[in-house]
């Protein structure tokens, strides 16, 4: 024989359940505020910008004449592959010569004779790097790009064999992997590396 069933109990349930939902339409400027405050919270979270390390700079790395080296991706406007070069008569050895990019003859610099770099580590350069300061513009040759990195200030040393003499040369700092950080601001300001109808 089988139990009653008990409708009581289902209509209190039913009841309890109305109860709920009528809750859930009522306003609760607690709930309200709680649910903005985080909604504010996440907010701010996803918009605020994202922290850098303060200490360091962002290069181009590169390699030349067998080494490695970097320009402070500030004073880089191009990095590019190798164009036709145009050799012109009566310029410093380190002047490889002029390339045209965007419609502007660019000075083609040779860092591995500008630096002294032996000889024997020369190799097939492959890329140019265009360099821009406020009232100059000019390219390097390089072997290859290796990409952007970041460096920290502190650890840069100044100990690199092919640059025997750092206070006389274009050297910034050197990174623990012995890439040499070059002073893009002294080579754009350095007359001895401008080309043009006077020079």
């Amino acid at each position: 024989m089988t139990s009653a069933f008990d409708w009581e109990a289902l209509s209190r349930r039913l009841e309890a359940a109305r109860a709920a939902l009528a809750a859930l339409d009522r306003p609760d400027p607690a709930a309200q505020e709680r649910l903005l405050a985080e909604r504010a919270a996440a907010l701010a979270a996803a918009a605020a910008p994202v922290e850098r390390p303060a200490d360091g700079v962002e290069v181009l790395a590169f390699r030349c004449g067998g080494e490695r080296y970097a320009f402070d991706s500030a004073w880089v406007a191009r990095a590019l592959p190798l164009l036709p070069l145009t050799l012109l008569p009566g310029v410093p050895s380190h002047v490889a010569g002029i390339a045209m990019w965007e419609g502007e003859l660019l000075a083609v610099v040779d860092l591995r004779v500008l630096l002294a770099l032996p000889l024997s580590e020369l190799a097939e350069p492959g890329a140019l790097i265009v360099l821009r300061g406020e009232d100059n513009r000019f390219a390097v040759l390089a072997d290859a790009i290796d990409g952007t990195r970041r460096f920290a200030h502190a650890d840069m040393g100044h100990s690199l064999p092919m640059l025997a003499d750092p206070d006389a040369s274009y050297l910034l700092g050197v990174a623990p992997d012995r890439t040499a950080l070059l002073d893009a601001r002294r080579l754009l300001a350095d007359p001895t590396l401008v080309v043009n109808a006077d020079h």
